[in-house]
């Protein structure tokens, strides 16, 4: 076994409200790491389920775990924001209370960075949905874009380098391998990177880890670390969005509800995202801008189509997207509206993405 006293401490983020009856699995996760020299940090936003009564158990028999009531009541980025001020540690990780680390997650990640001088550390993950154990990794477009990634960046045993140009490429390819999660890094950071956009609803965790991208030297272990855990309190993993049709969608009138919601939320992030282009030079900024002008389209062209049967909404939606790139999906999509909307079309379907 190692010996704590000359490992570096780590700080444990773990946000949680309302969580009495699934944060425990994720603490003892925790506990269960091969590597010991940590402390965890439970932000609670006031809860109202017991579950303070939940994590004292835990803190009443280790001192490296602590509770901390939090009033700012600032969602899940004000939580771990309040989470990082209170960090002790040299190297600071997150998790989420309703899902689970493997035993080896800090061991390597503090290994990997030590190994490639690294100053960030990323790992995958499998999403579990009920009883269904999912490697998303092993899907198609995930191993072209692992093989992409693999064919630029210096390549170690398991592990890519990640360092130049990540962010461009993550704008070409929204590169969907990075999960909060299994992120751990050197505190000091944030000195530069600053902490988390507490104004947003969704899409902050990606907006504070693109920070890092092209201004220090990642580690991206080629490895499952965490269990993600898809539940219906989540907000944005509250069902399978592969199990949903975007033209029966309106039958369901909370599920449309939802989505509408979550795709609205996102655009916040995708806009964040489209100013960051504009550091770029400008060769590569007209390009980037034709992208992101695409991608924001193609979301308002979603929830145009899913809200079909709301003429009104519908085009309003579909006049936003045609604001971003006109094209001929959503000019036909105008006479759909107008004419059929309450029939779903294969062909006008087709770029439609439930985000």
């Amino acid at each position: 076994m190692m010996n704590s006293g000359i490992l570096p401490l780590i700080s444990i983020i773990m946000p949680s409200y309302n969580r009495a009856n699934l944060i425990v699995p994720g603490i003892e996760s925790i506990i269960r790491q091969t590597y010991k020299n940590w402390e965890l940090i439970i932000i609670d936003d006031g809860s109202t389920d017991g579950t303070k009564g939940v994590i004292d158990q835990f803190v009443n028999i280790d001192s490296r775990i602590k509770y901390v009531l939090n009033n700012r009541a600032k969602g899940v980025s004000g939580a771990r924001n309040c989470g990082m001020l209170l960090a002790q540690g040299e190297y600071i990780a997150f998790l989420d209370s309703d899902d689970q680390w493997y035993d080896y997650h800090l061991a390597d990640s503090i290994r990997m960075m030590q190994q490639t001088e690294s100053q960030a550390f990323f790992g995958q993950w499998i999403e579990r949905s009920g009883e269904l154990m999912f490697e998303i990794f092993n899907e198609y477009f995930q191993k072209q874009r692992i093989e992409n990634l693999k064919r630029t960046f210096e390549v170690r045993d398991d592990v890519i380098i990640l360092e130049n140009n990540l962010l461009e490429r993550y704008i070409e390819d929204t590169l969907c391998i990075f999960n909060i999660n299994t992120m751990v890094f050197k505190r000091e950071l944030l000195e530069y990177f600053g902490m988390f956009y507490e104004d947003f609803a969704l899409g902050e965790d990606t907006a504070f880890i693109i920070n890092f991208f092209d201004h220090c030297r990642i580690a991206y272990h080629m490895k499952p670390h965490v269990i993600y855990n898809q539940s219906q309190d989540s907000m944005y993993f509250f069902c399978d969005r592969r199990q949903l049709d975007p033209d029966t969608l309106y039958q369901n009138k909370e599920m449309l509800q939802k989505i509408e919601s979550i795709g609205v939320e996102s655009l916040a992030f995708k806009n964040h995202l489209r100013s960051k282009i504009h550091t770029f030079d400008r060769k590569k900024k007209k390009r980037l801008l034709l992208l992101s002008n695409y991608t924001l389209a193609r979301q308002y062209y979603s929830l145009s189509y899913i809200n079909r049967m709301n003429k009104k909404k519908a085009l309003r939606y579909c006049l936003k997207s045609m604001g971003h790139n006109i094209n001929l999906f959503n000019i036909l999509l105008v006479f759909h509206i107008l004419l059929f909307s309450e029939k779903g079309s294969s062909f006008l379907k087709r770029p439609v993405d439930l985000w």
